[in-house]
C-alpha cells in the first residue's frame, strides 16, 4: 500500500499495553474518514483530547457524530471513563491511523552515546538484508519449483 502522507509518534504511558509499550514508535497514515474501521489505533488531538496532548487509542466503535475510542489497557471507553472527554472524537480531531510500529526504539536514546548510532546502523542494515535475501530466495525457489515441473 501507498501512504498519502505519513507521520510518526512516540507512545508514552500505559493505556495501550500489551499492544504498545512506552517507547514504541508508531508511524501514522493521514486517511480519510471512511477509512477508519474499528479495531483501528488512531491518534487524535485537542480539542478532543481533554489532556492536552495527542492520544494514541483503539477505534472501538463508529457513530455519525464520530469515533468511540479505548485503550486496550483501559476498562471504560474515552468518552465513559474516570477523565472522559467532551464527545466522540471528531475526524477533524484524528492525525491519523496507526499502521506500522517500531518497538522500544526510543530506548536507543538511553544508551551510551555511539552505542545507539551503532545499534540502529545495524538494525537498519539487518532489515536492509532480511529484504533483500527475501526477495532473492523466492526468486530461486520458484526457478527450482519450474526446474522440477
Amino acid at each position: 500500500a501507498y501512504f498519502t502522507y505519513t507521520d510518526t509518534r512516540r507512545v508514552s504511558g500505559v493505556s495501550m499495553t500489551p499492544t504498545l509499550e512506552e517507547g514504541d514508535l508508531v508511524v501514522l497514515d493521514h486517511v480519510q474518514a471512511s477509512q477508519i474501521s474499528v479495531g483501528d489505533i488512531i491518534v487524535y488531538n485537542p480539542p478532543c483530547s481533554d489532556i492536552g496532548s495527542s492520544v494514541i487509542h483503539r477505534v472501538v466503535n463508529a457513530t455519525q457524530a464520530g469515533f468511540i475510542t479505548k485503550g486496550d489497557n483501559n476498562g471504560e471507553t474515552d468518552q465513559a471513563g474516570p477523565y472522559p472527554i467532551a464527545g466522540t472524537v471528531t475526524f477533524s480531531c484524528i492525525s491519523g491511523k496507526v499502521v506500522f510500529v517500531i518497538p522500544y526504539i526510543e530506548k536507543l536514546a538511553d544508551l551510551p552515546y555511539g552505542a545507539n548510532y551503532l545499534l540502529a546502523a545495524l538494525i537498519v542494515i539487518l532489515v536492509f538484508y532480511s529484504e533483500c535475501s527475501g526477495k532473492r530466495d523466492e526468486g530461486e525457489g520458484s526457478e527450482t519449483a519450474k526446474g522440477q515441473a
